[in-house]
């Protein structure tokens, strides 16, 4: 981690130099001024989150960072619900809100709460890309993951979904209602939960002593649900029943399985995955596996309270059960 004196010898200045430009002080030149900085953006340096911030009381923020990705956060059922959990949880033990959107233009860059360190920790939620990740290793600020698409981080403490259960659940339900030719469809599987719920499929079919077939799989991109369906009505020996790694998919297999003139349940049974509210609406209500969200918040909030508390704290993951919610939208073979 580069220190105000590193700095200083890269800028061939003294350390008070340093420190006058950082805070923007008149009495240093511009040419100076924009040069140290230059250098302390170089290296990730950051005054107020390695110097006189950690010097100061407690701001009583926690910043939470959400990405967008191609929508606003309250369009995400998801994600909208895990903010409710966080919300709550901070209202009780009296801390506010900082709240930072982040799009697929700028989530590399390091926001103004991390750099002048306005937040006593951060709570990261869901899409975060890796060179973020590793911009924030440098940065001494407790840290909270929840259900990160990225590879499993030991620096920080995780709550994490138990997606590989929740996805047996789902298939092994499946299974039990007569069901033996199961498609799968999700988004991409690079996605650390899809992975996982598609590990869980695969692990299902496994302990059945159902073989595993590729032709009934179609994965990636972002709510593909309709395109996915669509190539598996159209095969010579089309699956019986479809498992969904998330409801929006379901809902959108649901669209093109009506428009064949084809029945859910009736005719081809389907599972969603996240328990989302307009699965309940949905013609027939979509069974699914539920995802406690409000917890998942909660829970980050509490550890991130305790990390705060006391810094020896060993990172941890935390994994939230699932639960199978059975409706109406499977049918007995």
């Amino acid at each position: 981690m580069k220190t105000i004196k590193d700095i200083a010898q890269a800028a061939n200045c003294s350390v008070s130099t340093v420190s006058k430009a950082l805070n923007n002080r008149s009495d240093v030149s511009q040419t100076t001024k924009k040069r140290i900085l230059k250098i302390a953006k170089e290296n990730n340096f950051y005054p107020n989150a390695f110097g006189k911030a950690l010097k100061s009381k407690s701001t009583e923020n926690i910043g939470v960072i959400f990405c967008r990705e191609s929508q606003p956060l309250s369009s995400n059922p998801f994600y909208s619900r895990v903010l409710e959990g966080i919300e709550a949880e901070l209202a009780i033990h009296n801390y506010n809100l900082v709240l930072q959107l982040i799009s697929d233009e700028n989530k590399s860059e390091i926001p103004k709460m991390i750099r002048e360190r306005q937040i006593d920790g951060l709570i990261l939620v869901g899409v975060i890309n890796q060179t973020f990740v590793d911009q924030l290793k440098q940065i001494d600020l407790p840290l909270i993951l929840i259900d990160p698409k990225i590879e499993q981080e030991s620096k920080w403490c995780q709550i994490l979904i138990d997606n590989e259960d929740g996805a047996m659940q789902a298939v092994q339900y499946l299974i039990q209602s007569g069901h033996q030719r199961i498609g799968f469809i999700s988004g991409d599987l690079e996605r650390q939960s899809f992975s996982q719920r598609f590990r869980g499929y695969k692990r299902a079919l496994k302990f059945n002593n159902i073989p595993f077939s590729e032709e009934l799989v179609q994965t990636g991109g972002l709510e593909k649900g309709y395109e996915h369906t669509a190539r598996l009505l159209d095969l010579d020996n089309p699956p019986t029943a479809l498992f969904s790694a998330n409801d929006i998919n379901a809902i959108y297999a649901y669209k093109a399985i009506t428009e064949r003139g084809l029945a859910i349940a009736g005719d081809i049974s389907v599972v969603g995955f996240d328990d989302i509210e307009l699965s309940r609406m949905a013609s027939p209500p979509l069974t699914t596996v539920r995802v406690y969200k409000e917890e998942m918040g909660s829970i980050a909030v509490r550890r991130m309270i305790s990390v705060i508390q006391d810094s020896d704290i060993e990172p941890n993951t935390t994994l939230v059960p699932t639960r199978l919610v059975v409706r109406e939208s499977v049918r007995h073979i």
